[in-house]
């Protein structure tokens, strides 16, 4: 919908082109320093449920064969270059992000979250941020209700002894 609330068609997604990719970077700057600029204290990094940053990091959505893609390091470049930008304006200590290493959203989701999210855990942690949000997928989509997922581990179980800071 429009401003006007009229109905417009929706527009075909898209991969983003290779230099595309430092202006989305610098969108996450640019929010920052609005958020410092509204007196807010610090900035959490949305890298989870399904938005941006987590469909370069899964291997089930991130189809590209340049640098941004293919290995765990490349499909975790686009978050730690987002997260590095943010933490250069606000100071790392004001800053933390937020992953969901075992949840799903809109048909996401890593087949094998431990070597990816291991791997940027790891990176993040050298980075001295304020903190790490982990989310459990423990609640529907909606929030509206618990819901099973049998077999899947606890994040924070599995990824507090990986980040000392986080």
């Amino acid at each position: 919908m429009t401003a006007t609330f009229a109905r417009e068609p929706f527009e075909t997604p898209r991969a983003l082109r290779f230099d595309e990719i430092p202006g989305i970077v610098e969108g996450y700057a640019q929010a920052a320093r609005n958020a410092l600029a509204a007196g807010f204290d610090g900035v959490e990094v949305h890298a989870a449920n399904g938005y941006l940053l987590e469909q370069f990091l899964h291997s089930r959505s991130n189809q590209r064969t340049d640098a941004y893609g293919g290995s765990i390091a490349n499909r975790a470049r686009l978050t730690l270059e987002v997260t590095r930008a943010v933490a250069a304006v606000c100071g790392p200590q004001r800053v933390g992000i937020r992953l969901s290493p075992f949840g799903r959203a809109n048909d996401s989701g890593e087949a094998e979250p431990m070597p990816l999210y291991g791997h940027l855990i790891g990176e993040l942690d050298r980075m001295g941020l304020g903190y790490l949000h982990l989310i459990e997928p423990r609640a529907s989509g909606a929030g509206a209700a618990e819901v099973d997922h049998p077999g899947v581990p606890s994040a924070i179980e599995l990824f507090r002894p990986r980040g000392a800071a986080c």
